[in-house]
């Protein structure tokens, strides 16, 4: 099955030049260059978080393309009030490190006739690939690609690590098959966190952020989460969602791709399991872009089973 592409295909269902405010419309006017009746937007696939928009400026004979960022979820951004300058931020840290990218083009913390904070950057060329007809270069250019970005220190970016788990609802989920092996990674990840050096995280990184042309990877999207933290949170991350897309295997394989190409990285154990505490109770769930782009469906029966096993694997002892 071809792979389906990642922002070259907006969803025509949804048109938003329509509804742009003359307030928005002549903000991205002054951002992009274009002339603001020129400019077209169209919602794009696969956001859950946040809207995102493909906005086009036609001229001579290639448009030029930029994606929109709304933040238009009110409870992330309550939680979080600071998201445009983080996206930014995270942006620039990855053009200041050459990471393959999107260049922030221009961003507004108030609503500026958009109705949210709203974040402006390049477009990128390539498709999402979930089902590789090579996994094993798949999962080679995955790990290629995250130790790059790991090799950035930041040292100055102000965002730090923070996990996604919450503790007061941690508990062994009723449909497992090995309660105490979960009561073990419950007690463990409750535990300290243990010391490691602190790199630039993407900290959403997965197979549905990544980019490719051809058989190679062209870019990583859907930075607003990037931080400071050990890599480990990044290597399990993935881990996680590998092992739920495609089986534990896999993930070891993502895993081993890893170690061969990241220098100074020390595996532990305690990542893994608070990624996939965190994704995995009460129960793990088909997330819907696996879908949007070639994946799935995936029965909850088969979710869990490997959610078992990714755990037995990680809670078993070195060979």
């Amino acid at each position: 099955m071809r792979p389906a592409p990642a922002f070259t295909e907006p969803d025509p269902r949804r048109s938003w030049r329509t509804i742009l405010s003359r307030e928005a419309l002549d903000w991205l006017a002054r951002a992009t260059g274009c002339a603001p009746g020129s400019i077209e937007t169209a919602r794009m696939k696969g956001s859950t978080s946040s809207s995102l928009f493909l906005v086009r400026c036609p001229g001579g004979t290639e448009s030029r393309r930029f994606v929109l960022r709304v933040l238009d979820n009110r409870a992330w951004l309550a939680q979080e009030p600071d998201l445009a300058d983080h996206e930014a931020a995270a942006l620039e840290e990855a053009r200041r490190a050459g990471l393959r990218a999107p260049r922030l083009v221009a961003y507004a913390s108030d609503e500026v006739g958009f109705g949210a904070p709203v974040v402006l950057m390049t477009f990128l060329e390539g498709r999402i690939e979930l089902r590789p007809a090579d996994m094993r270069a798949w999962l080679d250019g995955l790990a290629r690609e995250l130790a790059s970005i790991h090799r950035r220190p930041a040292p100055a970016f102000p965002w730090r690590y923070r996990t996604w788990t919450d503790p007061a609802a941690l508990a062994p989920p009723a449909w497992t098959a090995i309660p105490h092996t979960w009561e073990r990674a419950i007690e463990l990840v409750l535990g300290a966190e243990p010391d490691a050096p602190p790199v630039f995280l993407h900290r959403d990184y997965h197979s549905t952020n990544v980019l490719w042309h051809g058989d190679a990877v062209s870019g990583v999207v859907d930075w607003i989460n990037a931080c400071q933290g050990p890599a480990g949170v990044d290597v399990a991350h993935c881990r996680t969602n590998l092992a739920l897309m495609h089986g534990p295997d896999v993930a070891e394989r993502f895993l081993a791709a890893y170690l061969e190409v990241a220098e100074g990285f020390a595996y532990d154990p305690y990542w893994d399991l608070d990624s996939l505490l965190g994704m995995g109770l009460p129960q793990p769930a088909f997330y819907s872009p696996w879908g949007t782009f070639g994946l799935g469906p995936i029965p909850p029966e088969v979710l869990r089973r490997r959610a078992d096993a990714h755990l037995t694997r990680v809670m078993a002892p070195p060979a």
